[in-house]
């Protein structure tokens, strides 16, 4: 759907194969890299619960069980009642601080690739420690990044946790719809109504995560 996704949004190819090659180049410099057979080990024959941003994140963030994976900011709402996440996905756009901290107390951090965030894997990357390097673009080959699958941080994490040998994926915090957490976006209020990228965005996931049901068992909380 990669083809079909970029031009809905007018992304730019070059793009993402620039922030690739940087991303690349910046976890060889600060040697920041985990390898993938640890974060295997964290998924392989387990039930994954993978917590996305979406309102349900309030009563669901307290019903997940390690493995955990969050999607981006919702290590912020896990960093709120003391859960670290194991793995964070995310495309360096969301709760900065929170990630860091999570990061710093044990959370591999999935980092995409993309376009839109070349500033931010700048900045942020030599910061972090235990780094998965990703990236988005097909049939594209660059030495120590992977590309497992998705668009959104939550939908990746779900191909991540399948590509990785998860026996089951357990969804939580992931709605759909039209309203968005505060962890989904800085909005200053608990919940508001998403804008119209943010729905689109969401509807992609949703159609990502429903291609792997032929392939692994999923369920939401």
């Amino acid at each position: 759907m990669y083809e079909k996704i970029i031009k809905d949004f007018g992304f730019s190819i070059e793009k993402d194969i620039e922030s690739a090659k940087l991303l690349s180049q910046l976890v060889k410099k600060y040697k920041n890299c985990v390898k993938l057979e640890d974060v295997k080990k964290i998924i392989e024959n387990k039930e994954v619960y993978i917590l996305g941003a979406g309102p349900s994140i309030f009563k669901h963030r307290f019903l997940v069980r390690n493995p955990v994976i969050a999607a981006d900011g919702a290590c912020r709402a896990l960093l709120e009642i003391n859960k670290i996440p194991d793995i964070i996905v995310s495309d360096l756009d969301g709760d900065i601080p929170a990630l860091i901290e999570c990061n710093n107390r044990g959370s591999i951090v999935v980092i995409n690739a993309h376009g839109d965030n070349i500033e931010n894997i700048k900045k942020y990357v030599p910061m972090l420690k235990n780094i998965l390097p990703t990236h988005q673009v097909p049939n594209l080959e660059i030495d120590n990044l992977y590309n497992f699958g998705g668009f959104t941080d939550g939908d990746r994490a779900c191909y991540l946790a399948y590509k990785l040998g998860a026996k089951k994926l357990i969804l939580g915090g992931m709605d759909f719809g039209e309203i968005i957490s505060k962890y989904s976006r800085n909005i200053g209020k608990d919940i508001d109504i998403a804008d119209e990228i943010k729905r689109k965005k969401l509807k992609y996931a949703k159609e990502l995560i429903e291609k792997l049901r032929d392939k692994i068992e999923i369920v939401y909380l």
